[in-house]
């Protein structure tokens, strides 16, 4: 029983407030009726339920929240925001929470692969304004590996899915570029742009502590 005990002192009281600040809408307003978990779509790999994430957050259990796969797993299909009677955006909670994980260098139970998932992924998006996946598959296994034998391992792990979709002519070997992609890299210098003044005003902040 003792390993279930939540102590105060493992808690972060100001957890809530960060996700809140990072595009979590209404995370404190969730009551556990669990309408989140029984729509999700991807419950079933994950590790902790939606509804237990989100309670996490307001306790501000960090370690197990970002020790978790629940956050890389979620796909943001936005299934349990719609449904949700308190209008929690569950959704951008999860979004909210792999920002706070990259940031502060957390991985899922020791597994790089959550983070270097969602790293590929806004690179790609980022570049092209839409996904290429063979791209996506080189940077993602690049990021995830530890070594050059692991690397190799990885990509030939994905090599026959690969070549299916090629013969099935569901991949491309040449990436294609959306309309206006000029706009894709406005908007995420202007993200970046606003990232680093909260970052002047947090420091300047905690100068005033």
């Amino acid at each position: 029983m003792d390993s279930n005990i939540i102590k105060l002192k493992n808690c972060d009281p100001n957890l809530v407030n960060e996700v809140i600040e990072a595009g979590g809408t209404n995370a404190q307003m969730c009551f556990s009726c669990g309408t989140c978990t029984g729509g999700c779509p991807a419950i079933y790999a994950m590790d902790y339920t939606p509804r237990q994430i989100i309670r996490m957050v307001d306790l501000g259990i960090k370690d197990k929240i970002f020790k978790s796969n629940t956050i890389w797993i979620c796909a943001g299909c936005h299934t349990c925001s719609l449904r949700c009677p308190r209008g929690v955006e569950v959704s951008k909670v999860m979004s909210a929470l792999k920002s706070i994980a990259i940031k502060h260098g957390y991985g899922a139970d020791d597994d790089p692969s959550g983070p270097a998932w969602y790293k590929s992924f806004s690179e790609v998006t980022m570049r092209y304004g839409r996904i290429f996946e063979p791209e996506l598959m080189l940077l993602f296994n690049i990021k995830k590996s530890k070594n050059p034998i692991e690397l190799i391992r990885s990509m030939l792990k994905d090599a026959p899915l690969g070549i299916k979709m090629l013969k099935k002519g569901k991949l491309s070997l040449l990436p294609e570029k959306i309309k206006g992609k000029s706009h894709m890299k406005i908007i995420y210098e202007n993200i970046k742009r606003i990232k680093a003044e909260e970052d002047v005003c947090s420091v300047y902040l905690n100068k005033l502590k």
